[in-house]
């Protein structure tokens, strides 16, 4: 603490010294804080003159609100119990009453014997500072403004490549990997941020993968080696150009552009922009260039373009290449009666079954008004008969319309490569001179280019005659798939699927032969044998768990369902709460107030009712309100997608939130690994069935796992 001191010659001219200074505001107060001495700067900053101030209390320096909150009085104490107060910036007053912004200092002084004689007061004028200070914070926010609302990350490089600098942006691009990058950190580190190297290293240790995942090891040696070549490559471009701009396609499936600008000192710039929806909305317009714009089917060009590389692969692996142009007949009728928006209904419909059943090695195109014109490479006959056979059936399929059914027939030509064409343009020609001979044929919807008739109609006959056979023969078994709760994993029950074991062919599935069954009018006694044996085998079950059997549209609208439902649990004495029935939207469409009619009586004996596939169709939401289903089936394609697909993932937490709210409890099909249980049970699916619980099974083996 200062003492006063030193001989009386050296304290005047300390005193001249101080009194001289302008730039600084230098007095003393007495022990009470009045002020005792003035100099020519507290003159100059405050506006008092030395009469005018002397013995005044220095608190009149304050502005009234920090008098009120006795600031001055604390000054002291802590000039006295510190050894010093110093205040790096308050408001303080003039004489004339304008304000300032000061620094002050103020100190205690005492003579050798320790007792208080006052204090030495320093005020500096720092308002010029303070504006500038304020003029660069405000300069610098909105430098940050800027940078945090760029639409692209950036970050600035020294010249070592260290990290000066980030924005927020580069987070919103990159995610939480990106968030935690700051000054000192090098490119490659950026890279691995961008590419998710970082992400996997900051794993949990010991975390399970997903089943069927890449091993969490293995995705980060992927995921640094794709950053290591990443900062390599771009090094190497900052080194020879000084801009340079590329688009990078991420492991994750993103396109990002990375600009670099290089600064003179060698430091750079670098900026990175999410271009993924420009990329997508680019392949929208490349998509609208070669596809119709009412189905969605491709066009014309795409089919040219589609047949130009197919022939030549197909010669080339030994195969065969069948075109097939379809009419629909009488189309121009509908369009007349019913009005264009009829007509284009039937079009869309009629494309999207089509689509909906292409498999490897098939396509389909709309070539013209009511044309569409279908490819199909095959090595064997019965690859060209089933897949015409499936043409057949979706075109046969009748088209609701605003409370009535459109039957829409069709005319087929066909023609196959290399024997009926090897060029593009030659194939072609002769599938549409087939075509004219189908449409002028009034025996045959089907017709081929020269000798080649019939063969798949054939074909599809002589299926239809064995079904018959295989009716009486007992050609067909029911296997059954557990069905089970997700919160506890026990099961529940399980759905009866249907084979048939054909003794030349094999086992055929159900999709080959079910909508063959429906068209022929098998189907009826073959589900009436499916029920039957179904009830009969649960009814035997020590545990009174469900059984559960899909029903045809044809059953439902055609056969005297309730009957038979009542009889079979007569006779097989099944409790009707143990057996449940699915259907599919498609059962319901084609006379919805019947087939409602139908539902709600087998409802009264007790039975469950299920729909199944919900999602998939087109008036699913319509169909959820007109009745009230005991438990729907949430589509195995939703759940396939469940771990990579925002959308489907969207899609089942609306499905499951519908079921809350209606109290109606979700089953999801085609469940088959951990991951996608995981996620059903973070969205809180009720139920689920598929291959991750067990396998369809004869009845012996599902009677010893799970019964």
């Amino acid at each position: 603490m200062p003492h006063i001191q030193g001989p009386p010659a050296e304290a005047e001219l300390v005193r001249l010294l101080i009194q001289g200074v302008t730039d600084y505001a230098i007095y003393a107060l007495d022990p009470s804080g009045s002020v005792s001495s003035w100099n020519a700067g507290a003159q100059r900053a405050k506006g008092y003159t030395r009469d005018e101030i002397l013995g005044t209390h220095f608190s009149c320096f304050y502005t009234p609100e920090d008098r009120a909150a006795g600031l001055p009085a604390q000054a002291l104490q802590r000039a006295r119990e510190l050894g010093r107060c110093e205040v790096a910036g308050a408001w303080r007053v003039r004489k004339d009453g304008s304000r300032f912004w000061a620094h002050v200092l103020v100190t205690p002084i005492y003579d050798r014997t320790g007792r208080l004689l006052g204090y030495a007061k320093i005020t500096r004028d720092a308002t010029q500072q303070k504006a500038e200070a304020e003029r660069i914070a405000e300069v610098t926010r909105k430098l940050d403004l800027a940078l945090e609302n760029m639409a692209q990350g950036l970050c600035m490089f020294d010249p070592d490549g260290t990290l000066v600098l980030a924005n927020r942006r580069m987070e919103a691009i990159f995610g939480a990997a990106a968030g935690g990058l700051g000054p000192g950190t090098d490119f490659l580190e950026v890279c691995r941020a961008m590419t998710g190297a970082r992400a996997s290293e900051a794993a949990a240790p010991g975390a399970p993968a997903r089943p069927g995942a890449m091993p969490s090891e293995a995705r980060a040696g992927q995921a640094e080696h794709y950053a290591q070549a990443l900062s390599g490559r771009h090094l190497d471009l900052l080194r020879r150009h000084r801009r340079w701009r590329s688009v990078e396609a991420l492991p994750d499936g993103r396109a990002i552009a990375l600009s670099h600008s290089a600064l003179p000192d060698g430091a750079w710039v670098t900026t990175c922009e999410d271009i993924t929806e420009q990329r997508r909305i680019e392949a929208q317009i490349h998509h609208m260039a070669r596809h119709d714009g009412l189905t969605g089917l491709p066009n014309r060009s795409f089919l040219n373009d589609y047949l130009d590389e197919e022939l030549p692969r197909a010669r080339k692996q030994g195969c065969q290449v069948a075109t097939l142009a379809i009419d629909l007949d009488r189309f121009k009728e509908i369009n007349d009666l019913y009005g264009r928006a009829a007509g284009d209904t039937v079009l869309r419909a009629v494309a999207g079954r089509i689509a909906a059943q292409l498999d490897t090695g098939e396509f389909i195109a709309r070539t013209g008004g009511d044309e569409f014109m279908a490819a199909k490479r095959f090595t064997q006959q019965s690859g060209l008969s089933d897949f015409t056979a499936r043409l057949v059936t979706c075109l046969g399929e009748p088209v609701r319309l605003d409370g009535f059914e459109l039957t829409v027939a069709a005319s087929i030509g066909i023609a196959i490569f290399p024997g009926d064409g090897i060029r593009r343009e030659q194939l072609v020609g002769n599938t549409e001179l087939a075509l004219r001979r189908a449409r002028g044929n009034l025996s045959e919807s089907i017709c081929f280019y020269e000798s080649r008739m019939d063969e798949a109609e054939r074909e599809r006959r002589t299926l239809a005659g064995e079904l018959w056979t295989a009716i009486t023969a007992d050609q067909f078994v029911l296997d059954y798939q557990v069905q089970a709760a997700i919160a506890s994993g026990e099961p529940i029950g399980c759905e009866a699927l249907l084979r048939w074991q054909h003794p030349r062919r094999g086992l055929i599935s159900p999709d080959s032969f079910i909508p063959l069954a429906e068209s022929c009018g098998a189907i009826l006694p073959i589900g009436e044998w499916v029920l039957r044996t179904a009830c009969r085998a649960a009814a035997q079950w020590t545990s009174p768990r469900k059984v559960s059997v899909n029903l045809s549209p044809v059953q439902i609208i055609h056969g005297n369902l309730v009957k038979l439902v009542t009889r079979i649990l007569a006779e097989t004495g099944l409790d009707a709460s143990r057996l449940e029935l699915e259907i599919t939207e498609s059962a319901i469409i084609g006379d919805k107030a019947r087939a409602l009619d139908i539902l709600r009586r087998i409802q009264a004996l007790g039975v469950t009712i299920a729909i199944d596939n919900f999602g998939t169709g087109y008036s699913s939401l319509d169909i959820l309100r007109s009745f009230p289903f005991d438990k729907i089936k949430l589509d195995r394609t939703f759940i396939a997608e469940i771990s990579g697909s925002r959308q489907a993932r969207a899609i089942i937490r609306a499905i499951l939130a519908l079921g809350r709210s209606l109290a109606i409890p979700v089953l999801a099909e085609g469940v088959e690994t951990g991951e996608q249980l995981r996620l059903l049970q973070a969205e809180g699916c009720d139920q689920a069935q598929g291959l991750l619980f067990g396998r369809p099974q004869p009845l012996d083996h599902f009677r010893r796992d799970h019964i």
